[in-house]
């Protein structure tokens, strides 16, 4: 059964990623990082979110990456030290024994490791702190195979970060499209406590990559929260100072500069201090993460009338939220008119971890004419 490859990121004791197809969707989780880390492999029913088990494995790392390279779909699995690659059958389930076994031999252990979605190459990143405490990053270049997907070490590092006494670099990940390569931070400076992300731009011949470039942030006082949440299409960033009703939210069309400045004047949700925040892969809803009320709101973004729609959907609590989508993100050829889109919610109860599945359904589907001509279209 064809499949199609989606990112979806996951940072804590599980990862979850997705290959997508509009048939079928898998999604991986796995246990925390031990001497060998169990994974499961799920297929989620597109119409019903109903995911069935379908495999059970063994593997070294608990942090998963999805890639397609010609017609192998791949996962990556690695850990701080290394990296395996795995084949995978046609519901998702990956072989039993790696195809692949690198030992990376850095330096510092990688905290980060990304195939770009074209499968041309990956990164592995590094991020330390030195004896004087200030923080470093350096991003090592690998090629891969495109008839077998086996990874080659270059050697060669693509970008290097620091000495900063302040602001240190924490993960990297891509969009759907596969130009740039975004790196979350946190500036822990005098007085400053900021989230946000910068990008370095994917030389998509050699792999090279371009300067650091700063995308979107969100302050804080120190006793509240930021957050911040990016697609390829969209950044936003939400900040906050004072407790309830002192916050203000900000939604970028980034190919075009078009904003969306919210203040609870416009919703009373966007003064409040965010948790955690999510964007969907459509680029079209903002999953808001209210630590004042402890409900995720979902929130229809309008650009073209410069304003965000409250849905009247929520998920309970503030829980971590992953996506995988009937469609690839970032592509709108011929759409349908109601994407849905399949949120896995991740609880803890009890002392321990589970995932439901909900679906949400976004009313609009339509080929954006401001992205026209551009690498960033997007429903």
């Amino acid at each position: 059964m064809p499949k199609r490859c989606t990112f979806v990121g996951f940072a804590a004791l599980c990862m979850i990623t997705s290959f997508a197809s509009a048939q079928v969707e898998v999604l991986y989780v796995t246990g925390p990082q031990a001497a060998t880390v169990p994974m499961d492999t799920y297929n989620v029913n597109s119409e019903t979110a109903v995911a069935t088990l379908v495999g059970k494995t063994t593997v070294g790392g608990s942090a998963v990456d999805p890639v397609t390279v010609g017609s192998h779909h791949l996962l990556y699995i690695w850990n701080g030290t290394d990296v395996w690659m795995y084949l995978t059958n046609s519901e998702g389930v990956p072989e039993s024994r790696a195809s692949q076994h690198l030992i990376f031999n850095f330096p510092h252990p990688v905290t980060s490791f990304v195939a770009d979605p074209k499968g041309n190459f990956a990164y592995a990143a590094m991020t330390w702190a030195d004896t004087k405490g200030d923080d470093h990053a350096a991003v090592v270049l690998f090629t891969i195979d495109q008839s077998t997907g086996k990874l080659t070490n270059t050697g060669r590092e693509v970008a290097t970060y620091g000495p900063d006494p302040y602001t240190s670099l924490y993960r990297f990940m891509f969009g759907a499209s596969g130009n740039r390569l975004y790196a979350y931070y946190f500036d822990n400076g005098p007085y400053t406590c900021i989230v946000g992300y910068d990008y370095y731009t994917v030389n998509q011949t050699s792999g090279k990559l371009g300067p650091r470039t700063t995308l979107t942030w969100g302050g804080a006082s120190c006793n509240t929260d930021g957050g911040v949440a990016i697609t390829d299409q969209v950044a936003a960033a939400d900040s906050s100072c004072c407790g309830q009703g002192s916050g203000y939210l900000n939604v970028n069309q980034t190919a075009t500069g078009k904003n969306i400045a919210c203040q609870s004047t416009n919703l009373a949700l966007c003064g409040d201090q965010v948790y955690l925040m999510y964007l969907d892969p459509a680029s079209q809803n903002l999953f808001f993460g209210d630590a004042d009320l402890q409900l995720t709101y979902v929130v229809h973004v309008d650009f073209a009338n410069s304003q965000l729609i409250e849905t009247g959907s929520t998920i309970p609590g503030v829980p971590q939220v992953v996506f995988q989508s009937r469609q690839p993100p970032g592509l709108c050829g011929e759409c349908e008119r109601d994407r849905h889109i399949y949120v896995a919610v991740k609880h803890w109860r009890a002392g321990r971890e589970q995932f439901n599945t909900a679906r949400e359904q976004s009313e609009h589907c339509h080929r954006n004419p401001a992205l026209e001509g551009s690498d960033e279209m997007g429903c």
